[in-house]
């Protein structure tokens, strides 16, 4: 199950819900206020590489939401 995050309209919480795909927005409350005035937001990972010398580690941020082939053309800003 994927873990999805939120941010409350009502008093500006953020929280991470573990749910099924199939209810990814479904019937959400805020555990801050109790608003079901939710938005999901997007996510924002990171992976760790080696640089080709295999000395160190090195850090690349990346977005959620974006294809992974690139066709929307994302590969290119990275």
């Amino acid at each position: 199950m994927p873990m999805y995050e939120y941010g409350c309209a009502a008093c500006a919480s953020h929280f991470d819900l573990l749910r099924r795909i199939d209810q990814d927005d479904a019937d959400i409350q805020c555990p801050q206020c109790g608003s079901r005035h939710i938005q999901r937001q997007i996510s924002v990972f990171a992976a760790f590489t080696k640089e080709s010398s295999g000395s160190t580690p090195t850090m690349q941020a990346k977005s959620g939401g974006c294809c992974s082939g690139g066709a929307c053309g994302c590969a290119s800003r990275n």
